[in-house]
């Protein structure tokens, strides 16, 4: 078969080709405008950065920039700017391991964070605990964990929230040590979140290591075991207390303190929000002394100066944390978490 191709063939073939050009120059033109309108109907601070976004992404001369690291930059830009040294965007990789600690499920290795002229560094290390035990020392700057590096964005909740995870699993940690970068493997232990036990002298003892969302029945039950024994004091142990749910501090406060007011949150715009005893007190007549420290954090503030304030018990230890906030968690995009 022979292929013939005249000069009328190529007029038509021409003339297509001008037609699809034209078309796709139109198309262009109004894809462009269509974009200019959505960013200007976005507001003009919103605009403000999408405009600096898309133009890091077509002007940067070095490799194209992920789009998800452009974004999680400016929102802890925003976050930092709260001066709010809590804030904290959770990306998924750590979002997950925040909601298996909130429900007490992680495990640890033992050691406390400090963050200073912004970096993370090692403050206290428990003796004798996984990260001990790996040669962890106090002073370490913390670089990475599992894979995570860090840089001066980075805060201490994500930190240490690595640092936490499945029980039975080792931590990877990068230090610096001086001149030396180090790596160590502190397998994560699990942490008995409620434990007690009756001392001598007739005296019950029950310690809480964080008000996670399954405490409030463990403590409930710890209690009433104590208290089937006739104790003559009770010494509640919230030295190295994590903090955590506000509910669960309303729950298991509402054992010592049969009524009234517990503590009040206030919230943007002066709003009161108070938080009040159940009525179902189990120890509210016993004497009460809570323990605390440095490490006494959030919810565990919380507790004990609820404790103070109400006459119900007496503090004794060191000056706690000071967190002196709330925080609240909202779900983004991408299962990300703030």
């Amino acid at each position: 078969m022979k292929i013939q191709i005249t000069r009328k063939s190529i007029t038509n073939f021409v003339f297509l080709v001008i037609i699809c050009a034209a078309w796709f120059l139109i198309g262009w033109i109004v894809r462009g405008r269509l974009a200019a309108n959505q960013i200007a109907q976005m507001g003009p601070e919103i605009a403000l950065i999408e405009q600096a976004r898309q133009r890091l992404l077509s002007e940067c001369p070095d490799e194209p920039l992920p789009t998800r690291e452009l974004t999680y930059a400016a929102i802890r830009g925003m976050l930092r700017h709260t001066g709010d040294p809590y804030a904290a965007l959770l990306q998924p990789a750590v979002s997950q391991r925040f909601w298996d600690d909130f429900a007490g499920q992680s495990g640890i290795v033992g050691l406390f964070l400090e963050e200073q002229c912004g970096q993370i560094l090692v403050g206290t290390v428990s003796p004798g605990g996984p990260a001990d035990q790996a040669g962890v020392r106090p002073g370490d700057v913390i670089l990475a964990v599992d894979g995570v590096e860090f840089d001066d964005a980075t805060t201490g909740t994500e930190v240490s929230l690595l640092i936490r995870g499945p029980v039975g699993e080792p931590a990877h940690i990068v230090v610096r040590r001086g001149e030396e970068i180090l790596e160590f493997y502190p397998v994560r232990q699990g942490r008995e979140i409620v434990s007690s036990q009756m001392l001598e002298g007739e005296i019950a003892y029950v310690a809480l290591s964080a008000f996670t969302t399954n405490t409030p029945q463990e403590m409930k039950d710890a209690l009433q075991e104590l208290l089937v024994q006739r104790p003559k004091g009770l010494i509640w142990d919230l030295r190295a207390n994590a903090g955590g749910s506000m509910q669960a501090t309303q729950e298991i406060l509402s054992n010592f303190i049969e009524d009234g007011l517990l503590f009040t949150a206030e919230l943007k715009g002066g709003e009161q929000k108070p938080y009040m005893a159940h009525g179902e007190g189990i120890a509210t007549d016993i004497p009460l002394v809570v323990l605390i420290d440095e490490h006494t954090y959030s919810a565990g503030e919380t507790a004990a100066a609820t404790i103070s304030e109400r006459e119900r018990g007496i503090l004794i230890g060191n000056r706690t944390h000071g967190k002196s906030t709330i925080n609240a968690t909202y779900p983004l995009i991408e299962d990300c978490m703030l």
